[in-house]
C-alpha cells in the first residue's frame, strides 16, 4: 500500500511537496515510515535525523499506526511546509505587512490600565554577518494551536490578561514586521511579564521557522533560542 507523506523546509526543496512510499506490511507505524524512508533516501539522512512526524496534524509517536489515506508530515528543525494565511480571533499567521495597531486593538479592554506592543523586525547585521532578508515557513494547523496554547498560558498564569500575536511568513525585509504581540492587563507589571513570556514561549514551541539570506549565501535556522524541539511545551 502507498503512503503520502507530505515534506517541509530542506527536504521540499530536493524531493518536492510530498513523496509516496510503498509498504506491504498489514500493521504500519510511524517507526516503518522513518526506516522505509532512510531506505529508499540514503542521501537524506542528516535531514531525516532531526526531523520528526505529525499525524493528523499532530505530533506521532514511533508506534502509532497509521492508514494510507492519513494526514501524515514530515517536519525539521527548520521551515515548515503550509502557504495558507490563518486567522483565529486574538492570533493570525499572514504574507501580508503586520498592522501593529489592527493587533493592539484586539486586546483593548476599559477595565485594563496597560497595554504594552512587542514588534520583532528584520535587522540588518547578526554577529558580523550582514542579513539581506529572512524568509519564514510555518506548520500552520501547529503553529495557530500553538499560539492559542500560549494565550492560554497567559490567561491561567495572569488571570483577566489579553494576548494577541499576528506572524508574518513569507520575505521579510531589512526593517520589515515578522512578528507583533500585544497584552493588555489591569497593571504594567504584568503587562511586561506576560509580553516577555509570549514571545520566549514562540521562540520555544510554535513552528515557524525562518531562512536567513545573507550577501554570500543562506540557511534555515530555528528560533534563536536553539532548535525547535515539539516537546518542550512547560
Amino acid at each position: 500500500m502507498q503512503y503520502r507523506i507530505q515534506l517541509s523546509a530542506a527536504m521540499a526543496e530536493q524531493l518536492g511537496d510530498a513523496i509516496t512510499v510503498e509498504l506491504s506490511e498489514e500493521r504500519v507505524t510511524i517507526a516503518d515510515i522513518r526506516k522505509r524512508l532512510n531506505e529508499q533516501y540514503p542521501e537524506m539522512a542528516s535531514l531525516l535525523q532531526g526531523s520528526f512526524f505529525t499525524h493528523h496534524k499532530r505530533l506521532a509517536s514511533p508506534d502509532e499506526l497509521v492508514l494510507p489515506s492519513d494526514a501524515v508530515a514530515l517536519l525539521q528543525s527548520a521551515p515548515g511546509m503550509e502557504t495558507v494565511v490563518s486567522t483565529c480571533g486574538l492570533f493570525a499567521i499572514t504574507y501580508d505587512p503586520i498592522d501593529a495597531n489592527e493587533v493592539a486593538s484586539k486586546v483593548h479592554d476599559p477595565s485594563h490600565g496597560a497595554s504594552l506592543t512587542f514588534s520583532g523586525t528584520t535587522r540588518e547585521y547578526t554577529q558580523g554577518q550582514r542579513t539581506v532578508l529572512l524568509e519564514y515557513e510555518a506548520y500552520v494547523p501547529m503553529a495557530m494551536n500553538t499560539m492559542k496554547q500560549i494565550g492560554d498560558e497567559i490567561a491561567e498564569r495572569w488571570p483577566s490578561t489579553r494576548t494577541a500575536m499576528t506572524h508574518r511568513l513569507g520575505t521579510v525585509r531589512i526593517g520589515e514586521t515578522s512578528v507583533v504581540i500585544a497584552v493588555s492587563a489591569a497593571h504594567r507589571d504584568i503587562c511586561y511579564e506576560a509580553s516577555r513570556h509570549a514571545i520566549e514561549r514562540l521562540k520555544q514551541i510554535v513552528p515557524i521557522w525562518k531562512k536567513e539570506v545573507w550577501e554570500d549565501g543562506s540557511e534555515w535556522k530555528g528560533h534563536q533560542l536553539g532548535g525547535w524541539n515539539p516537546h518542550n511545551t512547560q
